[in-house]
């Protein structure tokens, strides 16, 4: 059985407690990596000790055989469980045996119909949800579906003490940004994503990945099908082992390449959609994201993934498209709330800490907008911020002594003005109408 770390069991203990004060919902929120499936288990383990049923489901069929591995690993009595996808739990509820307890994993799907028509057929049956990111595109919330929530420890703390790894993030815009277009669900469509793949030089993804991330067990997140076998081929053509994998790929296929990625056989896994989600390579050390996304789901589940924990391990995270510019860094701090929120919301809404990034102009690290030095490479904003800082001073100096000079020139009778520019000066201060200094000029005879 495995043994809970304290921030694991503490979130057990706060899940119990919602429950036994009355709460039929309950919203875990816990960032990606931070060991979800063991505290699952965990009250799954505890639930089952008293015959309780469990009834858990999520969306995909690879994390179902990963929760039944993390169940087993923790002593769970599985004569009390059923555990499937979404989809078969909805078209065998006549059938299935009542649950005591519903756990629902990537929790953030609650809202989707098959969801609903579970949770509507077992109204009177309490229900844990599981996420590392309560948050939808369409900024309905979850209030109605879970009335309490429990936060675990945030991806600063995790990193801190050493359950996450530290990472560096490089980061830049390879494509055309303005090809990307939003679609009815809130994200870029298919279209737009389509067109600005096309702007984007298979060379360069490849070169980059050379130069910061070089024999690093890596996954590369693609919009497409076609796009990412396109980026498989570019790096085999560059001799690197490279293998394209999606939730279209005949299933024995799929399962030997994922095999053999976490052997380490295969050095670069390119894939659409199919290792977001609960997909654990612990020596996986770099992703690389060629996917936009106004989804800050997809965001944090894609760029933490290399972040899982072992020791004197150090994440490269690649972003390629700029999803760092609208969502900042893996570890901002985000204020989750059960509540409805702005569907586009503002840096300034109080979502994140603020944004406060800036990217390094010679190594391209995203770092935080305070640091005077790159951590990475050395390189000195000082000098950078001294030099914007004189040429204000400058700016505003070169504005004073023109606010003296029209001063000056106001207080002035017409006949003692002695030059166009003075005769420009003094109907600025009088805010006379355009062309009565070229008027006065002429009929003195400047012009």
């Amino acid at each position: 059985m495995l043994q809970l770390f304290d921030y694991q069991q503490k979130l057990v203990d706060e899940t119990r407690k919602k429950l036994t004060e009355g709460h039929h919902g309950v919203l875990i929120v816990s960032p990606p990596g931070s060991g979800k499936s063991v505290v699952i288990a965990e009250i799954a383990r505890l639930t089952t000790l008293k015959k309780n049923r469990i009834l858990f489901f999520v969306h995909r069929k690879e994390l179902v055989n990963q929760i039944k591995d993390s169940f087993i690993k923790q002593d769970v009595d599985l004569k009390y469980c059923t555990i499937l996808t979404v989809g078969k739990v909805a078209n065998r509820l006549n059938i299935l045996a009542k649950p005591d307890l519903i756990i629902v994993d990537e929790s953030q799907h609650s809202r989707a119909k098959t969801y609903q028509k579970i949770f509507d057929y077992y109204d009177d049956v309490p229900r844990l949800g599981f996420t590392g990111s309560p948050w939808r595109l369409s900024g309905k919330g979850f209030k109605d579906i879970y009335s309490a929530m429990v936060l675990g420890p945030t991806a600063k703390w995790l990193i801190e003490n050493k359950k996450l790894a530290p990472f560096t993030v490089y980061g830049y815009q390879l494509g055309d940004k303005s090809t990307l277009k939003s679609g009815s669900t809130g994200d870029y469509t298919k279209k737009s994503l389509n067109n600005y793949a096309k702007s984007i030089i298979h060379g360069d993804i490849v070169k980059s990945w050379l130069k910061f991330a070089k024999d690093r067990k890596t996954i590369i997140y693609c919009h497409s099908t076609s796009f990412s076998k396109e980026v498989a081929q570019s790096f085999r053509d560059a001799g690197i082992n490279a293998v394209h994998a999606d939730a279209k790929t005949p299933e024995g296929k799929r399962d030997k390449i994922m095999a053999d990625f976490k052997k380490g056989k295969i050095k670069i896994l390119c894939n659409v959609d199919l290792v977001s989600e609960g997909f654990n390579v612990p020596d996986c050390s770099c992703v690389v994201l060629l996917r936009p996304t106004q989804s800050l789901v997809i965001y944090l589940q894609q760029s933490m993934r290399a972040m899982r924990y072992q020791p004197n391990k150090h994440a490269i995270i690649i972003d390629q498209v700029g999803n760092f510019e609208r969502f900042g860094l893996p570890d901002t701090d985000y204020k989750w709330t059960l509540e409805d929120r702005e569907k586009h919301p503002r840096k300034d809404s109080g979502s994140t800490d603020g944004l406060q990034i800036k990217t390094c102009p010679d190594c391209f690290a995203v770092i935080r907008a305070e640091c005077v030095k790159c951590p990475i490479c050395g390189h000195d904003f000082s000098i950078e911020i001294r030099k914007i800082k004189q040429k204000k001073d400058q700016e505003l100096r070169a504005i004073k002594a023109e606010k003296f000079h029209i001063d000056l020139i106001a207080k002035k009778k017409v006949s003692e003005l002695t030059s166009f520019k003075e005769l420009t000066m003094y109907a600025k201060a009088k805010h006379y109408k355009n062309g009565w200094a070229w008027h006065m000029a002429k009929k003195k005879g400047f012009i």
